[in-house]
């Protein structure tokens, strides 16, 4: 089955982070509690917050809250908010007689620091203008908090689709890895079951890099999109034990990010 390029090609947000402060020193953990169970990621334990309960003195979120998350790490008290706004339909233009939506996600990391929160690092990404079938959020399960290189400052990895489609295409995906004012990304496409072969053979055994095929190639050959991402080059200036991970958690939620599974 053949992919549409141009269902492929979303108008979307850009992302969108300012750059924090350097935290220094540990601050005074909130007087929050987590109803949740805590989940524990290479040495990290992460506290999994009710949606409905955001601790007092932090700002107030756009949309729905979707994931939230606590843990401690050398900066502090840390709070992980992912929301995301409902899909909305846009005025009606020439170029879309039958309509179309907008929809956008938001993550947000804070600090406590002196009692306060405060904002580490923000994202913003969204799909706009689609006239078909619309979907942006965190891929479930895949939010991980880490410190893979040891230094005790911790690593928030995200994963993310977005699709404005039609069809049975791929959805783009996307992986966002922030320590602190660093970031790393990894940009692709999501593996879907569109026939009888099971979905774990779709995932391609080596997922980079499509900058390294001709576009003529990838015209006669969409299939190569699935489970793919363009590059690695943002990991280039990274610690190995990063770009390992991030290959990992590609490999491992590429074909789970479906808006079936949403």
């Amino acid at each position: 089955m053949r992919y549409s390029l141009s269902v492929l090609a979303l108008v979307v947000l850009g992302c969108s982070e300012p750059k924090p402060d350097k935290a220094a020193g540990s601050a005074t953990p909130g007087t929050e509690k987590a109803t949740a169970a805590s989940e524990t990621t290479d040495t990290v334990s992460v506290q999994s917050l009710p949606a409905d309960q955001l601790p007092a003195g932090v700002p107030s979120q756009p949309g729905k809250v979707l994931e939230m998350k606590q843990w401690t790490d050398t900066n502090g008290l840390n709070l992980l908010v992912i929301t995301r706004t409902p899909e909305q339909d846009e005025p009606a233009n020439p170029d879309e007689p039958d309509g179309a939506s907008h929809a956008e996600m938001y993550a947000r990391q804070y600090v406590q620091r002196a009692g306060t929160w405060q904002e580490l690092w923000h994202l913003q990404d969204g799909v706009q203008h689609c006239p078909f079938d619309l979907w942006i959020g965190p891929v479930p399960g895949a939010t991980t908090v880490t410190d893979l290189d040891h230094d005790g400052q911790t690593e928030t990895t995200l994963l993310y689709s977005l699709t404005c489609t039609s069809d049975v295409s791929p959805a783009n995906l996307k992986l966002i890895m922030r320590e602190g004012p660093a970031k790393y990304a990894l940009r692709g496409y999501t593996v879907v079951q569109y026939d009888s072969v099971p979905l774990i053979q779709r995932i391609p055994a080596s997922p980079c890099c499509l900058d390294t095929i001709s576009a003529a190639r990838l015209e006669e050959h969409y299939e190569l999109l699935a489970g793919r991402y363009e590059t690695e080059k943002e990991f280039r200036n990274a610690p190995p034990a990063f770009l390992q991970f991030a290959r990992r958690q590609w490999q491992r939620f590429s074909s789970k990010a479906t808006m079936e599974d949403l």
